[in-house]
């Protein structure tokens, strides 16, 4: 069972739609007085299920995800509702081939197939916020088609659910020094290798790119902006939109590298890999220790997740 297990967590909340509203004659004096929608989880986990009870599919995250209502349990503790979903998600739209090791006897599946696996989701709510955790497994989550698929379950509603990345506490990107960002403009362009195209898989090029040197005074706002990334005052979302605003001329850049110090040791971070990169806790020996003992994979990774919940609303009320 040596495999990499990690969680990721997310600060969540459900807010009107401020663009592409079908609702918006009935919320908009919600929306004004900047209310937050009478919308639980408890709801949305009933309108989510229905979405996705056959199956729903992701097209930016590539991805489909099923999740059948035998897969959500629910319970309470003191002042905090659990759940623990068990949906199905995976790679859709491509040739798939399914062998047997027993005997070699090969499936073949075409594009309209997807490859679905288990995957499992924790969700906390309290009287002070809701928080998801994703639990991933060699790198392999259901996060972003389970956004993806989340708001489109709701936007009838005129509602979305946004998810905030908590850094983990032993995290050394919290204690991370940004030393240069360089702002790109790219553009998807076609492989030079045939099987590339004919499969969708397209390369990143690109156009034109600005550098700025974090470390000179001149460029401390753009700093102080990724410092309150890092200290989660704002998002990743919300800090490429202040950044870019800093410079002129900025509409069509669309990615970001960040050159990272920590210690002595440097790194360069995509700007779309920071969750990938920085938002992961590592339970992969405590996981392996606890079911080496128990044999209750599920039961470990969900004590292992409770843990880390309990983790988080410690270091905020700090």
């Amino acid at each position: 069972m040596a495999k990499n297990e990690t969680l990721t967590a997310y600060k969540c909340k459900f807010s009107y739609l401020q663009r592409n509203n079908p609702l918006i004659k009935d919320q908009r004096k919600a929306i004004k007085e900047r209310k937050e929608p009478e919308y639980s989880f408890s709801d949305f986990i009933k309108d989510y299920q229905r979405y996705t009870r056959n199956l729903a599919i992701g097209e930016n995250a590539d991805k489909a995800i099923i999740l059948s209502s035998d897969k959500i349990s629910e319970k309470e503790e003191g002042e905090v509702k659990m759940w623990h979903l068990v949906p199905n998600a995976g790679k859709q739209g491509k040739p798939v081939i399914v062998m047997k090791r027993t005997s070699g006897e090969k499936y073949n599946f075409n594009s309209d197939s997807a490859a679905l696996y288990e995957h499992h989701v924790f969700v906390y709510e309290n009287t002070d916020g809701l928080y998801a955790i994703f639990h991933r497994q060699n790198g392999s989550g259901c996060k972003s088609v389970f956004l993806e698929t989340a708001n489109k379950a709701i936007k009838s509603k005129g509602l979305k659910l946004e998810m905030e990345l908590i850094v983990p506490i032993s995290s050394g990107f919290k204690n991370a020094t940004a030393t240069k960002i360089t702002l790109q403009y790219t553009k998807q362009d076609k492989s030079s290798d045939v099987a590339d195209n004919i499969n969708g898989s397209k390369k990143k090029k690109i156009i034109r790119e600005i550098g700025l040197n974090l470390e000179a005074r001149e460029n401390n706002k753009i700093l102080q902006i990724f410092k309150n990334m890092q200290i989660g005052k704002i998002d990743q979302k919300e800090a490429f939109v202040q950044i870019k605003a800093e410079f002129d001329n900025s509409d069509d850049y669309n990615d970001a590298e960040v050159k990272i110090r920590v210690g002595n040791r440097y790194k360069t971070i995509k700007w779309n890999e920071f969750e990938s990169t920085m938002g992961v806790y590592d339970i992969s020996n405590a996981l392996h220790v606890a079911y080496n003992k128990s044999h209750d994979f599920v039961g470990e990774l969900t004590k292992l997740a409770n843990k880390y919940y309990e983790d988080i609303i410690e270091s905020e009320e700090e």
